[in-house]
This record gives structure tokens, C-alpha cells and sequence, in this order.
């Protein structure tokens, strides 16, 4: 079912109004060339580069805050570490060599659920919204070796495009609601940035020849989502609210 499918099934659902709950997230982020998240090439002269993502993890908290029997609203914050290999290959080299980094962020998102009951305690949503990523910093490694009487050295500065940015974020999933113990959740997020969040310079260089060139870094990512929420109560409301 689409986003808009939940929508106009709205009436079916049932939330808990008036409650502020806090809840914790892990998102393993999956590498996906049909999302815009796979590997991407570069070659120049007789170097060839993979920039190849590799598994990533996205972890923080969660608050919720429930607005009617259909809606919610959602905010929190998250660091973000996105890992990469780079794959490179020269002539010269025996064969093909490898150099590992990570990207650390952060994200503040604010996105708007929809809930559809399918059970009591079974629940189906969807949302959608925005992020504000932080960068904090740029991130560089290296590597070099020896071969007969050569020295070969690789070297990556990974410069963030800003240190804040803006991104869209879509959601779907399914909640259990336990009484007493709090919400289970299992689904998939989608994060996509409205513009390249950093800029990866690879330099190869045998003794004194250097080889660069430069490969965009997308940022997005697909994630499969588990998270837990704690029992809340419904806030009371005061008596001048009850009574206006």
C-alpha cells in the first residue's frame, strides 16, 4: 500500500492522543544501487577507482508525540556513520588494493505519521518529512607499500559539500502496542538529500607522479528500522482546557 493508500484508509486506525512517548532506534543502512546508494567508478589515466558503500548504522532516540486518533508527529536526533571502501587498481600493482573509511553525521528530523489499526495491538504507518544533517568535520586516510624499488601511496580527503543540510525522509512499517511494556517497531526509512553531501579526493601517486580525481559522495540511503518506545500514559489536560 502506498503513502496514499494509507491516507484515505485513515479512518480505520486508532493512536493514543495526548501522549509523549520517548523511544530508541537502530537502523542498519542497506547499500542499494537501485536507490542511488551502490557503488560508483571513477578512472583516469590507468587508475581505477570503486567507491564502493558498505553496510552503515544509524542510532539515536526518538520522540513522539501523538496528536489525534489518526495522527502523530516525530523528531529526534541521530548520529549517522556511513562506511566506504575504496577499490583501486593500477598496472604497475600486483594487484588490486584496498582502503577503508567512515563518514560520521548527525540528523534532526521532524516527519508526520499516519496510523491504520489492523488488530488491537497491531498497527501499520507510514510517515514522511524532512531532516536537518550536520557534518561536523571533513575526513581523510591513507595507505602506501613498496614494490621492488617503487613506492606507491593512496591517499582520500573526503570534504563535506556543507556542515548543514536539508533531506527528505519516507517511512512505512508496523508497530506492536503492549499495554504496559511500550511499542515494538520493524520497518524501512528512506533518506534522501536534496544535494551531494561531500566530495571524495583520491590521489595516487607512484614515487613523485601523482594521479587525482574526485568522485561525488551521494548520502543516500535505504535502512531496515527497529525501535522500541516506553509506556507512556496519556498527559492529563487541566481543568481550564476541559473546561473553557
Amino acid at each position: 500500500m502506498n503513502l496514499l493508500g494509507v491516507l484515505l484508509a485513515a479512518h480505520l486506525c486508532g493512536a493514543q492522543v495526548n501522549v509523549t512517548t520517548l523511544g530508541v532506534q537502530l537502523k542498519p543502512m542497506v547499500p542499494s544501487k537501485y536507490f542511488g546508494t551502490g557503488t560508483e567508478d571513477a578512472e583516469i589515466e590507468n587508475l581505477v577507482v570503486n567507491f564502493e558503500p558498505n553496510l552503515g548504522l544509524n542510532f539515536g532516540m526518538v520522540v513522539r508525540k501523538g496528536l489525534s486518533k489518526n495522527w502523530s508527529l516525530e523528531s529526534g536526533i541521530c548520529m549517522v556513520q556511513r562506511n566506504f571502501t575504496l577499490y583501486y587498481n593500477h598496472p604497475l600493482l600486483p594487484q588490486q588494493k584496498q582502503l577503508k573509511f567512515r563518514y560520521i553525521g548527525y540528523e534532526i528530523p521532524a516527519q508526520a505519521m499516519v496510523f491504520v489499526k489492523l488488530t488491537d495491538e497491531i498497527f501499520m504507518n507510514a510517515s514522511a518529512g524532512v531532516s536537518i544533517d550536520l557534518y561536523p568535520s571533513n575526513v581523510e586516510s591513507s595507505s602506501y607499500e613498496f614494490q621492488d624499488t617503487l613506492r606507491f601511496d593512496f591517499y582520500q580527503k573526503t570534504y563535506k559539500q556543507s556542515w548543514i543540510q536539508p533531506a527528505l525522509l519516507a517511512n512505512y512499517g508496523f508497530e506492536w502496542r503492549t499495554k504496559d511494556k511500550g511499542y515494538f517497531y520493524l520497518g524501512a526509512s528512506y533518506h534522501r538529500p536534496f544535494q551531494q553531501i561531500a566530495t571524495t579526493k583520491v590521489l595516487f601517486q607512484l614515487d613523485d607522479d601523482p594521479i587525482t580525481t574526485f568522485v561525488a559522495l551521494g548520502g543516500n540511503y535505504l535502512t531496515a528500522d527497529f525501535r522500541y518506545f516506553f509506556h507512556e500514559k496519556p498527559e492529563r489536560r487541566s481543568k481550564k482546557a476541559d473546561n473553557p
